[in-house]
């Protein structure tokens, strides 16, 4: 997988709040309470620092999230926290540790099939970063077995995903049509937008140039409503990538320039050196390597 089809992953970070956790409906201790608190806090602002690329600060927030957990034996906490570093060590290029620490989170006793699903899933998008599609589709399917719930189109998206990477169309096309329905149904807007692209991605394959464009126009669409400046960043650059595949390089470095933009304005490092790699591949293409070299020093300037 090439760093542009890396850039266009799924990101998923996982935050469980107070209704997986015990002791939040007041029949615990106050101090309980305060430790339970403290997981959550740790939890959310690991969130926000890994959507912004500062991987290292949310290494260190999810780590104290998992350390507060374990000092109280808070197994779905515990496994919770295993799974968000698994996301992050992914997210950073260890996927050997990755797989460690989702593997530890399968391990943990006595944990809800909703948690377990969660690793299920974290591991099975492992294997499809591994391109281990087999693999990949074994542990969608068993996350699949375990949760039937709000959640359930992501795990469609996820085989979609498999199923493109092998260049198994037709079965992609199924699977993501079921997650669209199941994410409307449940109305989750960015696994509905997820799904949306993985349409615009079938269909770009497909050489469906217009059916690709009016379906990444429809996730920016929900991506802006959601105020997801990663998500819109992406989608900017699947927009990017259509025009590019077609030849058009001024309209791909137009829709790489804009990515650019909203990540450098959310203060996502990782996104706004993606693109500038995105504009510089685009303005070589076209001929113009100076400008290309220009784009790269002038970002390497602005960190």
């Amino acid at each position: 997988m090439n760093n542009k089809q890396n850039f266009l992953a799924c990101f998923i970070i996982i935050i469980f709040y107070c209704a997986l956790i015990p002791g939040c409906s007041g029949s615990r201790t106050s101090t309980l309470s305060q430790v339970h608190a403290k997981s959550i806090e740790y939890n959310h602002k690991g969130m926000k620092a890994a959507e912004k690329g500062d991987y290292e600060k949310a290494l260190d927030y999810y780590a104290k999230a998992l350390k507060v957990n374990q000092s109280i034996e808070n197994v779905e906490g515990i496994a919770i926290g295993l799974i968000n570093l698994s996301v992050l060590y992914e997210k950073i290029g260890d996927t050997s540790k990755a797989h460690d620490l989702v593997d530890s989170a399968l391990s943990v006793p006595d944990i809800s099939d909703s948690v377990k699903s969660e690793a299920l899933y974290e591991k099975a998008r492992l294997c499809l970063k591994d391109k281990e599609i087999a693999k990949a589709e074994e542990w969608a399917n068993r996350s699949l077995l375990l949760n039937k719930g709000l959640r359930e189109g992501s795990r469609w998206n996820l085989l979609a995903k498999a199923f493109i990477t092998e260049g198994r169309y037709e079965e992609a096309f199924n699977a993501v049509s079921a997650a669209l329905r199941l994410n409307r149904e449940n109305n989750q807007r960015t696994e509905e937008a997820n799904s949306l692209r993985l349409l615009a991605e079938i269909n770009a394959k497909k050489g469906r140039f217009e059916e690709s464009k009016g379906f990444y126009i429809k996730a920016l669409d929900i991506d802006k409503e959601l105020g997801d400046s990663r998500k819109i960043a992406i989608t900017l650059i699947g927009l990017g990538e259509l025009y590019f595949r077609n030849g058009d390089y001024d309209n791909a470095i137009d829709f790489y320039i804009r990515a650019y933009n909203v990540s450098r304005s959310a203060d996502d490092t990782a996104g706004t050196s993606q693109a500038a790699e995105f504009i510089s591949d685009a303005y070589k293409k076209s001929g113009h390597d100076k400008k290309a070299e220009e784009i790269l020093k002038d970002h390497e300037t602005k960190k």
